[in-house]
């Protein structure tokens, strides 16, 4: 009951949001105004959590930002990234399956407002703490703002919702990915230069987060506006379970995962979702500790690497994407898009000069948006219509329990040699592959 007074006073603060006959189908220009409201949230989540990789590196490696005051070993400072790194996606996993439950009880639009709210105050924070150079507390903020970003996997369930057939919801999530594609770059110009006060005496690395947070008030109100309520509840016989609450705690965010695991028609697809995070993941969270390892290139040429991948992925999802679409069935493109997302990452760590890595790890960008988005695809699909929150709520914490592994595992296996990386996330993507070769017939 408390959260449904709090989403109240918000709809009742913008004065927006418009009570609307559930019956009542939505049209083509409504749904459209929907699917607006929902890529512009998932861009500013977007933005919050890419904007980090090239942020965190000089904030913890360079003196002039006195971030750390000892003198800690590269091994150290290797792990205190990681820590930060890995604090966002592991509140994402204790989050993700309630909200998804959440909006599959409340409906989506209510715990929208409720979790884009709290993400708008976690950057306010964030931006806070930066400034006064606390590590404890900056984890304690990236906690925050991964806790309200579990919100991904309600974009992903109401993109289900707005998607009348399997072609269509294909084609949604293909957007989505050129909307991310869009938003990684965004967020590197915004987390990399705003962020360096050797460039303009306003500039800092609270500056970014304050930023993120007034744009993600707009998201807000995007919501309010456009937004329509796209989930109606089915009504249940009273039970024993009846009036019962629901918490957020770890227990229960790693008990969605194995029952997730245990269920038969989409237990594959989720542990597909876990196996891309950790392949794609090691390739983009330790990009930078690679490039700068191995090629010596300064953070400029490392931040231009990174928005040459956002171009790659980009193309991949609003060009790429619904060309295969037109001319292969939904599973084949799957296999495509692992098999030579896979073998362009393994090409990829082969590269003598930074130029040439550069140059195929775009492209490996453009077949991982492609490889994504059929995951989505093929979660949504082998999952009932009115469990679509649920199951893109557990789909986000297979996300976000890779992306707490990946920063774990990788300073462990960056203290013995980065040149690892590439290799073990094309392994990880050829294990994927598998995953979709055998389960041909569950999507067919």
């Amino acid at each position: 009951m408390h959260l449904v007074s709090r989403a109240s006073c918000l709809e009742c603060f913008f004065c927006l949001i418009k009570k609307k006959n559930s019956k009542v189908l939505i049209n083509s220009i409504s749904r459209a105004k929907a699917l607006f409201s929902i890529y512009f949230v998932a861009a500013i989540d977007n933005c919050g959590y890419a904007m980090v990789f090239v942020l965190f590196p000089p904030l913890l490696l360079d003196p002039q930002y006195g971030f750390l005051t000892s003198n800690p070993t590269v091994a150290e400072k290797l792990l205190a990234m990681g820590v930060l790194y890995a604090a966002f996606p592991i509140a994402q996993l204790i989050a993700a399956p309630f909200i998804g439950n959440l909006a599959d009880e409340l409906g989506r639009k209510r715990v929208f407002s409720l979790t884009i709210f709290g993400t708008m105050v976690a950057y306010f924070l964030t931006g806070w703490v930066l400034a006064r150079k606390q590590f404890f507390l900056l984890f304690i903020a990236r906690l925050l703002t991964g806790l309200f970003s579990g919100n991904q996997g309600l974009c992903n369930a109401s993109i289900a919702d707005l998607s009348p057939n399997a072609k269509q919801r294909a084609k949604n999530y293909g957007i989505l990915t050129v909307v991310w594609g869009i938003s990684f770059p965004l967020a590197l110009l915004l987390g990399g230069f705003l962020s360096d006060p050797s460039l303009a005496k306003s500039f800092s690395p609270s500056l970014p987060f304050y930023i993120a947070g007034a744009i993600t008030f707009l998201s807000l109100v995007t919501i309010a506006v456009f937004f329509p309520e796209t989930y109606k509840k089915q009504r249940k016989k009273p039970g024993k379970n009846q009036g019962k609450k629901t918490g957020i705690d770890l227990k229960k965010g790693l008990a969605k995962v194995y029952k997730a695991l245990k269920t038969r028609e989409t237990r594959p697809f989720f542990l597909l979702m876990l196996i891309w995070t950790l392949g794609w993941g090691f390739s983009i969270t330790w990009y930078g500790a690679y490039v700068l390892k191995t090629f010596g290139v300064s953070q400029e040429m490392a931040t231009i690497g990174l928005m040459a991948q956002g171009i790659g992925w980009t193309i991949g999802g609003s060009i790429i994407k619904p060309l295969l679409l037109r001319i292969l069935p939904i599973q084949a493109i799957g296999q495509l898009s692992y098999f030579i997302t896979a073998i362009l990452l393994l090409l990829a760590a082969t590269m003598p000069t930074f130029s040439s890595f550069i140059t195929v790890y775009a492209l490996s960008a453009i077949l991982g948006a492609v490889s994504l988005s059929s995951t989505f695809n093929f979660i949504s699909l082998s999952a009932p219509p009115n469990m679509q929150g649920k199951a893109m709520g557990i789909a986000q914490s297979m996300i976000s329990l890779g992306f707490f592994l990946v920063p774990l595992l990788g300073s462990l296996v960056g203290a013995l040699s980065v040149n690892t990386f590439y290799p073990i996330a094309a392994l990880f993507l050829l294990v994927g592959l598998g995953i979709v070769i055998k389960t041909k017939k569950a999507l067919t």
